[in-house]
């Protein structure tokens, strides 16, 4: 049965991302072909791998912009590198599931065929964590808590004790400082005299 036709259209986008510097198991990925069928496009239309990278790097030389550009050429290639782990990531898993699906389980070696998954599994988890870092994401998404304002309203009692102790720090300064804790000591004496005449009053009513 001959296979599915392709349309101009993935012709043009795989050569397109091929000459950006994607590799074929993301260009595969990216269109949802496979990966001989990804080779057969490319070389049935002569496409070059970073070809249109390295025009513009040419471009970027002679305008004397190499220096801005490089950052972008090692971004480029980071997330090439990034889109074919992952591509191959899920050609590894779909293998194994499908290959896990045939296993004989009357036939001892099918032991060492489960052993030889669980790495194959785990290498691709790992790629996985290194190329997608989440933890990292969610650390540079998390928003620094703001600190609470707290407004209080300061009573009759709390202006007085603000003016003596500015009283204090004053008379320390003058050299007056024992009369004026003199005067506050006479002061917290008259504060106790009305609380407890308040309590008295109280407890009259009772």
């Amino acid at each position: 049965m001959p296979g599915k036709q392709k349309t101009p259209d993935q012709s043009a986008q795989a050569v397109i991302l091929r000459e950006a510097g994607y590799t074929l198991p993301a260009i595969a990925d990216r269109l949802s072909i496979s990966l001989s069928t990804t080779q057969r496009l490319l070389k049935r239309n002569g496409a070059v791998a970073g070809a249109a990278t390295q025009a513009l790097i040419e471009k970027a030389r002679d305008e004397m912009l190499s220096s801005a550009f490089a950052l972008e050429s090692v971004q480029q290639t980071a997330a090439s590198l990034v889109l074919e782990d992952l591509a191959v990531c899920r050609q590894i898993r779909m293998t194994l599931s499908s290959a896990l699906e045939q296993l004989d389980t009357s036939n001892p070696i099918v032991f060492r065929a489960l052993a030889a998954s669980a790495t194959a599994l785990k290498l691709t988890q790992d790629v996985g964590r290194r190329a997608l870092p989440l933890d990292k994401l969610n650390q540079s998404m998390e928003v620094d808590e703001l600190p609470e304002l707290q407004i209080h309203i300061m009573t009759e009692a709390d202006v007085e004790e603000v003016r003596a102790q500015q009283r204090l720090e004053e008379a320390e300064i003058n050299g007056t400082l024992d009369d004026a804790l003199e005067t506050q000591r006479w002061l917290a004496y008259r504060e106790e005299v009305k609380a407890q005449q308040a309590d008295d009053d109280v407890i009259e009513e009772c």
